[in-house]
C-alpha cells in the first residue's frame, strides 16, 4: 500500500473499562501532541482512511446486500458454510439471514475492541479539533495551518458521521421528520464526559450539513495527501449530502464548484483508457495496467483520485466468493466499454471436490480493485457524475448529457458514438447506469444509492427488493426495513443502556 504514514500517535480503543471508552483515544509513544504542527500531523495516521466498513480482510458485509455481487451454490454451501468463512456475515448478508454479525462481538465497522473503524476515526478527528483549541497562543503561519487542519478534521469527521448514518439508520427521506434514533454524533475528545445520546438520522443530516458548510471555507485549495480534504473535495461532500436530500440545484452547483475548481482539462483527472495497454498480456488477473499518462494507477494519489477512503478488495472476485452480478454486467457494452475489457476477466470459477462436488466453470470476475486504485471518498468521475445527474434532475438533460460524454471519451473505445439528448427522465437513467459502472461494485456507494434511489417511486432505476439466488432458493432484502441497517452491537450496548436498545439475543 503506498500511503504516507506517521506514526507519531498511535489510536488504541478500550471498550470493557467504562461506559464511555469505547471511544476512548490515548495516546501512545514517545510524543504526545502539544503543537499546531504535532496535532495537524495526525490526520495522516493511515487507520484513519484504511478501515472504513470493511471487515477485518478488507472486503464488506455491504457489498453482499446490493445488486452488484453474486454468490453461487458452490460459494454459498461450500465457501462460506462448510469451511466456516471467517467472513460469514457476508453470506449472512448475500441471504438476508438475521443477525448479520454476531451481536457479541466488536464490529469493524464502528471501531470497538481493538479494531479502527468510523469511532477510532471520529476520536483521532475530534483530539485534532479540540487539541488545537487548547494550543496556546499562535503565530500567523500557525492560525493558517489550525484553521487548515481543523477543517481538513471536521470534513472527515462528517464524512464518517454521514456515512454511518445511513449504515446504521434507516432510509433518509427529505420532507419528513427522520425521527429514528441512529447513531450518537461525537464531539467531545474527553472521555470522561458522559457521552451523547443518539442522534436521529434527521439530525445527523443537518449537523454534517452545518459541519460542513462552517469547515470548506478554510480547506486549502491544494491538499499534501489525497486521504485529507482539499476545498474541491469539500464541495463534493456537499454535493454529496444533496443527492440525499434530493437539493438537486446544490448538487449541481457544488459538484460544479469541485470539478471546476481543478479538473479545466479533463485528461489531468481522467484516465485514458484507450490508453491502457497490458504489461503481462499472457496473464491477466496478474497482469498490472500501464498506461503512458503517468505511474499512478494504482496508488492513491493517481490522477482520478480527490479524496481517498479505501474500499472492498474481494467483491466480485470468484476465488474471494462472489461474482458481478448478471444485472451489472448487462449494463456494459462490452465491445466498446473499455472498463469492461481491462476489468472484467473471464477466468476459471470456484471449483471444490468438498460438498458433493461443484464447478462454477469459467466465469466472469472484477479485477478492478486490483488493479487500479479506487476510493469510497471521491474520485473525479463521481464529481462529473454528480454535476450530471445536478442537471439531469433539474430539468437540463443536454448539460447532463455533455458530462456523460466527457467520461465516455475516457472509458469507450475511440470512436464510440457520443450520446444524445433524451427525455429528462432517459437521461437520469443514463446517469445513474454510468454511476453504477463507473463506482466500486463493492463496499458503501452501491448500498447507500441503493436506499436514496428507492424513493424515486416508479421509475426504472428505482428498487424497493433486491432478490439473491443461491442455487434453486431465492432470498429477498427489502431496502426499507432492518435488511439494510446494521444494528449496533452488544458490545458497545452494554454501555450504553440510556440509549434503550435492547440486546440482540437472536442466534448467531
Amino acid at each position: 500500500m503506498y500511503i504516507r504514514k506517521y506514526f507519531i500517535f498511535a489510536a488504541s480503543l478500550f471498550l470493557m473499562g467504562s461506559c464511555n471508552k469505547y471511544l476512548d483515544v490515548k495516546p501512545k509513544g514517545k510524543l504526545i501532541p502539544g503543537t499546531v504542527t504535532d496535532f495537524d500531523h495526525l490526520l495522516d495516521n493511515s487507520n484513519q482512511m484504511e478501515w472504513n466498513f470493511l471487515d477485518n480482510n478488507r472486503g464488506s458485509l455491504l457489498s453482499y446486500l446490493t445488486d452488484n455481487v453474486e454468490i453461487t451454490e458452490g460459494q454459498a454451501k461450500v465457501g462460506f458454510i462448510l469451511n466456516s468463512h471467517p467472513n460469514l456475515n457476508r453470506y449472512y448478508g448475500y441471504s438476508y439471514r438475521q443477525p448479520y454479525n454476531n451481536p457479541e462481538i466488536s464490529d469493524y465497522f464502528w471501531g470497538t475492541g481493538s479494531t479502527i473503524g468510523i469511532y477510532a476515526q471520529v476520536s483521532y478527528f475530534n483530539n485534532v479539533i479540540e487539541g488545537i483549541k487548547g494550543v496556546g497562543q499562535l503565530t500567523p503561519e500557525d492560525e493558517l495551518l489550525a484553521k487548515k487542519a481543523v477543517a481538513q478534521a471536521t470534513m472527515a469527521r462528517a464524512w464518517c458521521f454521514f456515512n454511518a448514518n445511513l449504515v446504521f439508520g434507516p432510509v433518509y427521506k427529505p420532507g419528513t421528520d427522520n425521527s429514528t434514533k441512529t447513531i450518537p454524533y461525537v464531539v467531545n475528545p474527553d472521555i470522561n464526559t458522559a457521552l451523547p445520546d443518539l442522534s436521529t438520522s434527521g439530525e445527523v443530516v443537518t449537523r454534517v450539513l452545518q459541519d460542513l458548510y462552517a469547515a470548506v471555507p478554510d480547506l486549502p485549495e491544494i491538499s499534501s495527501w489525497p486521504s485529507r480534504a482539499n476545498k474541491a473535495a469539500g464541495y463534493a461532500m456537499l454535493a454529496y449530502c444533496h443527492l440525499f436530500t434530493q437539493k438537486f440545484d446544490s448538487v449541481a452547483y457544488y459538484a460544479n464548484l469541485a470539478w471546476t475548481a481543478n479538473a479545466a482539462n479533463p485528461s489531468k483527472v481522467l484516465y485514458d483508457y484507450n490508453q491502457f495497454s497490458w504489461a503481462t498480456p499472457g496473464n491477466l488477473v496478474s497482469s498490472q495496467i500501464l498506461t503512458p499518462q503517468d505511474t499512478y494507477l494504482n496508488v492513491v494519489n493517481s490522477r482520478e483520485m480527490l479524496f481517498y477512503r479505501a474500499t472492498d478488495n474481494n467483491a466480485g472476485i470468484g476465488s474471494s466468493l462472489s461474482y458481478p452480478s448478471a444485472g451489472l454486467i448487462s449494463l456494459f457494452d462490452q465491445a466498446n466499454d473499455l472498463r469492461f475489457k481491462f476489468t472484467y476477466i473471464t477466468t476459471a470459477g470456484y471449483k471444490t471436490s468438498l460438498g458433493g462436488g461443484y464447478d462454477d466453470g469459467m466465469r466472469i470476475s472484477h479485477y478492478r480493485p486490483r488493479k487500479m486504485k479506487l476510493t469510497e471518498g471521491f474520485s473525479w468521475p463521481e464529481v462529473l457524475l454528480m454535476r450530471a445527474e445536478g442537471y439531469a434532475r433539474t430539468n437540463r438533460p443536454d448539460l447532463a448529457v455533455a458530462d456523460l460524454n466527457t467520461l465516455r471519451q475516457f472509458r469507450y473505445k475511440t470512436g464510440t458514438p457520443p450520446l444524445t439528448t433524451g427525455t429528462v427522465d432517459e437521461v437520469i437513467k443514463w446517469v445513474l447506469e454510468e454511476r453504477r459502472r463507473e463506482l466500486p461494485i463493492g463496499g458503501i456507494k452501491r448500498f447507500v444509492d441503493l436506499k436514496r434511489l428507492m424513493l424515486d417511486n416508479g421509475k426504472p432505476w428505482a428498487k424497493s427488493q433486491i432478490v439473491h439466488t443461491v442455487g434453486a432458493q431465492n432470498y429477498t432484502g427489502n431496502i426499507d426495513s432492518k435488511d439494510f441497517i446494521v444494528p449496533i452491537t452488544n458490545v458497545v450496548l452494554r454501555f450504553n443502556p440510556g440509549w434503550g436498545i435492547p440486546l440482540d439475543t437472536r442466534p448467531f
